[in-house]
C-alpha cells in the first residue's frame, strides 16, 4: 500500500486557508448583504462600500505581504490570516450602524489580503515537485467550496436565529478552522524530515542528466515579459472579481427571478470548483500555456454568452453561468502558474506577489464600474460584461505574449 505523503496534508491546510479567506470572507459574505442593507438600515451604496473597504484594504496587504510572511512565516502568517477572518464576522456580531460594519470589512480585507494564493501557492512551491499544479487548483478551489456550502447552511441559520447570533457562530468556526491550520501546517518538508513529493524520482533523473551535462537553470524573468504579463494580471482581475460578483444583478435586472439568479451563483461555484482541479491537472499534463490557451477560450466564451442575457432564455443563462464558472479557474490560478512558468525558482515568491497586486489592483480599480455603467445604460448590466469579454480577450493576447517573448 502506497505510504500517503504529508504534502497533500498540507493541501488540505492551504484548501482550508483559502475557504476561509476568499470562500467565507469574500464569496460568501454576499448572501448577507441583503440582510445589513435591510436590517440595519444601510443605503445601497453604503452595503457596496463594504465590498470597497475589504478591497482597499487587501489591496494594501498584498503590497506589505512579502514583509509580512518575512516576520511570521506561512505557518503562522497564514494561522493569523484565517484568525482575523474570525475577528471579521465577531465584529460584525457587534455593529449596529454603518460605522462597525465598514471596520470589520476593513479586517476582512486583512484576512483576504494576508490569507490569498500567495502564501498557498509558495508553499506548494515548497511541497511539492509532482502534481504542483494539481496541488494549487486543490487549493484555490476551497474559495468555490465556501460559494456552495456556506450560503445555504448561513440562509438556514438566519431563518431560525438572529443575525448576531448568526456571525457569532461563523466567527467560532473560523477561528477553529485557523488552530487546525496552525497545527497541521509546516513551513517546508524538512521540518519533518521529509523530501518534497515526487523529488526522490526527479532527483534520480536529474542526477542521470548532471553525469552527461551540466545543469541549466531556469533564466530570470525578463522586463518585457514581466510587464506583459502583469498587464495580463491586471485584466484578470479587473475582469474576474467584479464579474462573478455581478452575475445575479446582470439576470435580475434583464427581468429574471432573484431564485433564478440565486440558482446561478450556485451552479457558478460549482462549475469554478470543478474547473479549477482540472486546470491543475491539465496544466501539469500539457504545460501551462496550453492548458491557459484552452481555458481562455471558455473564459472569454462565457463572457460574451452573458452579454445575451436580455433574450431571456433560462436554458442560454445556465450554459453561460457554466461555461463562465469553469473559465474563471484561469482568472483565479493563472497567476500562480505563469510566475512558476516565467521565472526563476528563486524569483518566483517575488513575481507571485507582484501578479497578484496586479490582479488585486484590476479588481479594486473596476468593482464599481458595473454600477456605474448600469447607471448610464438604464439599468442594464449587460455593457458591463461586453467590457468583461473584452478584458478577457485582451488578457489572453498579452499572457500569449509574455509566453511567447519568454520563450
Amino acid at each position: 500500500m502506497k505510504k500517503h505523503h504529508y504534502a497533500w496534508t498540507i493541501c488540505a491546510a492551504g484548501t482550508l486557508l483559502i475557504f476561509i479567506t476568499m470562500g467565507a470572507v469574500s464569496n460568501a459574505f454576499s448572501i448577507y448583504m441583503p440582510y445589513i442593507r435591510d436590517g440595519f438600515g444601510l443605503t445601497n451604496a453604503q452595503t457596496s462600500t463594504l465590498v470597497t473597504m475589504r478591497l482597499i484594504v487587501a489591496f494594501v496587504c498584498m503590497l506589505l505581504i512579502g514583509k509580512y510572511y518575512e516576520f511570521f512565516e506561512i505557518r503562522l502568517g497564514g494561522a493569523l490570516a484565517a484568525a482575523f477572518g474570525g475577528l471579521t464576522f465577531l465584529i460584525y456580531s457587534f455593529a449596529s450602524d454603518f460605522t462597525l460594519f465598514a471596520v470589520g470589512a476593513g479586517v476582512s480585507g486583512l484576512a483576504y489580503g494576508f490569507g490569498s494564493m500567495v502564501p498557498v501557492s509558495i508553499l506548494m512551491t515548497r511541497w511539492f515537485d509532482d502534481h504542483r499544479a494539481l496541488a494549487i487548483s486543490i487549493c484555490s478551489a476551497g474559495s468555490g467550496l465556501g460559494s456552495i456550502i456556506l450560503p445555504p447552511v448561513v440562509t438556514g441559520l438566519l431563518s431560525t436565529l438572529s443575525m448576531q447570533a448568526v456571525f457569532r457562530i461563523e466567527a467560532a468556526f473560523i477561528l477553529c478552522c485557523a488552530a487546525v491550520i496552525y497545527v497541521i501546517m509546516r513551513n517546508y518538508p524538512h521540518d519533518m524530515g521529509l523530501n518534497r513529493l515526487g523529488e526522490n524520482r526527479e532527483r534520480l533523473k536529474k542526477d542521470a542528466a548532471e553525469a552527461i551535462a551540466p545543469r541549466k537553470e531556469k533564466p530570470p524573468i525578463t522586463q518585457t515579459v514581466l510587464i506583459l504579463s502583469c498587464a495580463g494580471c491586471f485584466l484578470m482581475g479587473a475582469q474576474g472579481n467584479p464579474g462573478i460578483m455581478h452575475i445575479p444583478v446582470l439576470y435580475t435586472s434583464e427581468g429574471f427571478s432573484a431564485v433564478f439568479a440565486a440558482t446561478l451563483m450556485s451552479i457558478i461555484g460549482a462549475a469554478l470548483t470543478v474547473g479549477k482541479i482540472v486546470f491543475g491537472e491539465v496544466t501539469d499534463r500539457i504545460g501551462g500555456f496550453r492548458s491557459s490557451l484552452v481555458f481562455f477560450i471558455l473564459l472569454i466564451l462565457g463572457n460574451g454568452l452573458c452579454c445575451l442575457a436580455g433574450l431571456g432564455s433560462p436554458a442560454l443563462g445556465l450554459a453561460a453561468v457554466s461555461v463562465l464558472g469553469v473559465g474563471y479557474s484561469v482568472s483565479t490560478i493563472g497567476p500562480s502558474i505563469w510566475a512558476g512558468d516565467l521565472s526563476s525558482e528563486i524569483e518566483f515568491p517575488k513575481i507571485m506577489r507582484r501578479f497578484q497586486i496586479f490582479y488585486s489592483l484590476g479588481a479594486l480599480i473596476t468593482a464599481s464600474v458595473p454600477g456605474i455603467l448600469a447607471d448610464h445604460f438604464g439599468g442594464s448590466y449587460v455593457p458591463a460584461f461586453v467590457m468583461f469579454t473584452v478584458m478577457s480577450l485582451i488578457a489572453s493576447l498579452l499572457i500569449s505574449a509574455a509566453y511567447t517573448r519568454h520563450r
